[in-house]
């Protein structure tokens, strides 16, 4: 295995977010569940490319790797496309045209050399909606069981987590990646409770 640590942090993901989607499921959130479900997608593919790269050919780990990047741009489409689900007409139906656009946007630019650094923003802007639509429905108290807490905590954790993967290598015990795993699993615990909460 190339990356043993980074591949079984990307697995513990995705055996993290199959449990979280498999308990909303239960609560009838099943877009939320989907949304979860995409990560763990995304996770397992991961921790196959980090672990066994080096055992497929090239066409096998482009595959992969696009996967991945696919599987982060359809948990930031679900996800807003989520948060948009209990919203009036008008605003549900302007949610989706933005996920849609930040969809084919992320998808098209899906092979430029910042590709992943685009996921992260995608993600991270998908989030921040969700954000606010929680905060607007707390505050209308329409829903005033919305835990925009819980998401914000979530958001502000993921962002610390896309940092790490900012700093050199020789600064970890670990390597950055598995340490951006291990932080993003926190952060994917603070919006699963967000999530139950609503």
């Amino acid at each position: 295995m190339a990356e043993p640590l980074t591949t079984l942090t990307d697995y513990a993901i995705a055996l993290e977010c199959l449990v979280f989607a498999g308990l909303l499921l239960g609560r009838a959130a099943w877009l939320w569940a989907a949304v979860f479900i995409s990560v763990s997608g995304a996770a397992a593919l991961g921790g196959t490319y980090h672990g066994f790269a080096e055992f497929l050919s090239w066409p096998h780990r482009l595959w992969l790797w696009q996967g991945i990047g696919l599987g982060l741009s359809l948990t930031s489409f679900l996800a807003v496309v989520a948060a948009a689900s209990p919203l009036g007409r008008g605003l549900r139906l302007g949610l989706l045209s933005l996920a849609a656009a930040k969809l084919a946007l992320v998808t098209l630019l899906s092979t430029s050399l910042w590709a992943f650094a685009l996921r992260v923003a995608d993600y991270l802007s998908a989030l921040a909606i969700v954000l606010l639509v929680q905060l607007g429905q707390r505050l209308s108290h329409r829903h005033p069981k919305a835990q925009p807490g819980w998401l914000a905590a979530g958001i502000a954790i993921s962002g610390l987590a896309a940092c790490v993967l900012l700093l050199p290598p020789e600064a970890f015990i670990i390597s950055p990646l598995a340490g951006y795993h291990l932080v993003q699993m926190v952060a994917l615990y603070c919006i699963y409770r967000s999530v139950k909460g609503s």
